[in-house]
């Protein structure tokens, strides 16, 4: 089992060259559990740990003008050796304009995929790229993709055991 992670990062939004295009820092402050719901699924999953594992977690994020994302969804850990995590994530939240991009709804989906390295102390540092987008559930949908890093802190070295 891996620890529970408070993540914080830092990006570029809205940097590719999509239509209308509204630039803005990006700041992430995340919650990701520790534990594993692949094998509470089925016991089957139980020997994927080392491999693979699916951690709920929550999200708030906010940019430079003023926009505001809350959000839940998934992170899902794909763990090459000891040291090299690729995590792919979805979310789905409440997004806030402030005076930032029209994205089309107040429901907004997030996507995003980091790399980066665990450290024998599980903290972890990982670039990432993402999209958020309201899939389409109106007219508009413009979306923002975002790209950065993140450094994740086990909540035992914050909080203590």
């Amino acid at each position: 089992m891996l620890p529970d992670l408070v993540s914080l990062g830092a990006g570029y939004f809205d940097f590719d060259r999509n239509s209308p295009r509204v630039e803005a820092v990006d700041f992430r402050l995340e919650h990701r559990w520790g534990m594993s719901l692949l094998p509470k699924a089925n016991s089957y999953f139980t020997g994927w740990d080392k491999y693979f594992q699916i951690h709920p977690m929550v999200a708030v994020e906010s940019t430079s003008r003023g926009q505001l994302y809350g959000a839940a969804g998934f992170a899902f850990d794909i763990l090459l050796g000891r040291n090299i995590v690729i995590t792919p994530t979805e979310l789905v939240g409440f997004y806030y304009r402030g005076d930032g991009k029209r994205l089309g709804s107040f429901v907004e989906f997030r996507s995003t995929v980091e790399a980066g390295v665990r450290f024998d102390n599980e903290m972890r540092l990982t670039a990432f790229v993402g999209h958020v987008s309201n899939a389409g559930i109106t007219d508009l949908n413009p979306g923002a993709n975002t790209v950065g890093g993140y450094l994740h802190i086990p909540t035992s070295m914050i909080f203590g055991k």
